[in-house]
């Protein structure tokens, strides 16, 4: 049943842009920089006011928060959520192949700051599996096993400085952790947030997804309990994955049983949970509960040295003491700690906002980036590893009720407990029970490898995104993942905007719209007006396939029929044959009036002299008469920017239409690309007047055929038809040659 519709009955004159601004007081918005700067670095109370609120937001937050609601609920998902953060940071400083202890300090001292400082409310600061292998792998290459390892002739054997390799690889850690810092409060105080749009989520999702089967690979080792050697740089999964197929003989049966069963129990627990989360009051904490348990099993049946089972060891209490970072060292790190800034601030802005969305409130982009930034600043002194958004825990938190950062000061309470009473208990915790940890972590991230087989079928430009990124992270590391894939979601925006197709637009019958005519059916073309549209920006990159998208005759074929036929005017019909070979025009027009001449050659055309033995002949001029047209119009409704060369290139178009005695139209300019047009000079004294450009396509078309009525049409050109049918025949000559 068809809908019925309101009438749309419109009654007004057409405007060209100019009249419309004249009549409707168009304003003049200027951007003065000199009151930027001024405005930038005026100094009062307010706005000392404003700074203070915008950099510490808890002094938003505070005092409106509402103790007697809040506070029980923000107590119990944060002391739930510190239950996992424990164990999740220890796991994670293995990936990092750092001792589990720097687990628990980068659990803890980032929290500090963000408490203060961030704007995602049930955000908790804290180990992440991505960052953490990232770190591991600058670490492995910066301080490699081998430094550490000399040969002991008492026991005939290789020895390795453990103690020491721990303690250089803790220093580069810290001076990691730095460096990144400085570069995210960086970004953040220079209002860069904006970085993140870079990264699109097809970048992300296959980026992470690399990032999960490399950590999967990496923990394997800690189920099977075999010594796999540590490798850096490009194809050091590959390696790895080889030399742990190469080591299951020697698999450890003690630690893969207790991986084995602390797996089972985790899953079947977490998908009971999943499905009866509306009952449970809280998420139950089975990382913690394992951890206890697994503990509580190995210790007391000195499980560790009868079958030789790789376990934590042992765990300073206490807070460590602060150390300066090796600033010498940050040459080498640059484009790791870029990199490391780069993913967590992208990783930690997502969570946040899928937060905030739920809970209906704000993150600030630049506020989430200086509040990273000191996370990692604070922490660095600390011997912390690089840190963003701890997810497990957030989403624990989240789904506990947590409210608002007091749910993070309470995870860190848990975490500082374990510090300084708890950690001397877990000396004999398996490693295995924290690589299954890690590797059921993993299941979200790895559910992801379905991606390409839907992305195919919505966006195939997109799957290629996703497809580069996770072969050059899987294969190449994850800083070149990075710069890799970053760099292929460029050349896919560019290659979208310098190849998109421009098409001739016709009116819709009976009323003001304008269609491509290949799509709609009842349409018409307006007699003697050629509509072009073009839905890109037209920039250096490719204004040369704008031009030959809108049909533009090349000057050396200008120059031509001025050099052979001085005294006559180009006429339109060449510039409409021009649009219409080669463009599948639903709509030809019709055949052209010929002439042919026995006489001239393609070689040396309008030159050479008739053949003596030949009569001499006229051109015969047939009864069909071609439709000319004398303007063209070009809707730039979906231009959104234009530079310099693409200005160079309307006002070449224009200037060579104009020799035509076509008329060029410009409809539907947006306002920003309006003052590109008048910034690049483009009306100035004998380029394009202002009165040529339009409103809308309408006004573009009344006013043209106003034009062709007052003027009598294509008979005003100056040229006879004899002439015009000459010029068909050599610039049909000069297409064909080239």
């Amino acid at each position: 049943m068809q809908q019925d519709w309101p009438p749309y009955v419109i009654n007004r004159p057409a405007y060209s842009l100019p009249d419309f601004d004249r009549k409707f007081d168009m304003k003049k918005r200027t951007f003065p920089i000199g009151q930027k700067v001024k405005k930038c670095f005026r100094c009062s109370g307010s706005r000392l006011k404003s700074l203070l609120f915008r950099h510490l937001p808890i002094l938003s937050w505070l005092p409106k928060y509402k103790v007697k609601e809040n506070l029980l609920c923000d107590v119990i998902s944060g002391v739930s959520a510190g239950t996992i953060q424990v164990p999740q940071g220890m796991a994670f400083a293995l990936l990092a192949n750092l001792p589990p202890v720097n687990g628990l300090h980068s659990s803890f001292f980032p929290l500090i700051p963000y408490f203060f400082m961030g704007t995602a409310h049930q955000m908790v600061p804290g180990t992440f599996a991505v960052l953490s292998i990232m770190v591991g792998m600058e670490c492995l290459k910066l301080a490699p096993e081998s430094d550490f390892s000399h040969f002991n002739a008492t026991i005939n054997a290789t020895v390795m400085d453990e103690d020491r390799m721990n303690e250089v690889r803790l220093g580069i850690s810290g001076t990691l952790a730095c460096l990144t810092a400085i570069i995210q409060m960086s970004l953040g105080l220079m209002q860069f947030g904006f970085v993140a749009i870079y990264l699109s989520e097809s970048f992300v999702r296959g980026f992470m997804t690399a990032a999960g089967l490399q950590i999967l690979i990496s923990v394997l080792k800690y189920i099977f309990g075999i010594k796999v050697p540590s490798y850096s740089g490009p194809l050091a999964t590959i390696n790895t994955l080889k030399d742990i197929v190469y080591g299951l003989p020697n698999t450890n049966i003690a630690s893969l049983v207790f991986a084995l069963i602390s797996s089972v129990v985790i899953i079947t627990v977490k998908e009971l949970g999943a499905r009866y989360h509306q009952k449970l009051p809280f998420r139950i904490p089975m990382e913690i509960i394992i951890v206890v348990v697994a503990t509580a099993i190995s210790g007391p049946l000195d499980l560790p040295d009868k079958y030789h089972i790789d376990i934590v060891g042992k765990i300073p209490l206490g807070f460590p003491a602060p150390i300066l970072p090796t600033v010498s060292q940050w040459e080498g790190m640059l484009s790791s700690a870029f990199s490391l800034a780069i993913v967590g601030y992208v990783i930690n802005l997502a969570i946040g906002r899928t937060m905030a969305a739920k809970h209906g409130y704000d993150v600030d982009p630049n506020q989430e980036m200086l509040a990273l930034g000191c996370s990692n600043f604070v922490g660095s002194f600390f011997k912390i590893h690089v840190i963003c958004c701890a997810l497990s825990v957030t989403l624990a938190v989240d789904n506990a009720g947590g409210t608002s950062q007091f749910s993070s000061l309470c995870v860190m309470l848990v975490v500082m407990v374990t510090m300084l009473a708890l950690g001397h208990f877990l000396k004999p915790l398996p490693k295995s029970v924290l690589g299954a940890l890690i590797a059921i972590n993993l299941k979200n991230t790895l559910l992801q490898l379905s991606d390409p087989y839907y992305l195919w079928k919505k966006s195939k430009l997109d799957c290629c995104v996703w497809v580069v990124s996770f072969l050059a992270t899987f294969f190449l590391s994850l800083p070149y993942g990075v710069a890799i894939g970053v760099s292929f979601s460029i050349l896919v925006v560019i290659f979208q905007t310098q190849f998109r197709n421009g098409s001739e637009m016709a009116q819709i019958m009976d009323t003001d719209i304008y269609k491509d005519p290949k799509v709609y059916s009842k349409v018409k073309c307006i007699e003697g007006v050629k509509i072009m549209n073009y839905c890109s920006p037209i920039y250096f990159a490719n204004t040369e396939i704008f031009r030959r998208k809108d049909g533009h005759i090349s000057l050396s074929a200008i120059n031509y029929v001025k050099n052979h036929l001085p005294s006559a005017t180009l006429s339109q019909l060449e510039l409409q044959n021009d649009f219409d070979i080669g463009n599948g025009n639903p709509y030809p027009p019709p055949s052209p009036t010929s002439c042919v001449n026995f006489h001239c050659s393609d070689n040396d055309l309008g030159e050479q002299s008739p053949d003596p033995d030949q009569p001499s002949a006229s051109p015969v001029i047939l009864d069909s008469q071609p439709i000319p047209f004398h303007t063209l119009i070009l809707d730039l409704s979906g231009v959104c920017f234009i530079d310099l060369m693409g200005i160079k290139v309307l006002t070449k178009m224009y200037s060579s239409y104009e020799m035509l005695g076509i008329k060029l139209y410009l409809a539907n300019v947006q306002a920003q690309v309006y003052e590109e047009l008048e910034g690049g000079e483009m009306f100035e004294e004998g380029s394009v007047p202002r009165c040529h450009l339009f409103l809308t396509v309408h006004d573009a078309i009344l006013c043209a055929l106003q034009r062709s009525r007052k003027t009598g049409g294509c008979e005003k050109a100056g040229c006879t038809y004899s002439h015009r049918l000459h010029l068909n025949n050599i610039l049909s000559a000069i297409w064909s040659k080239t």
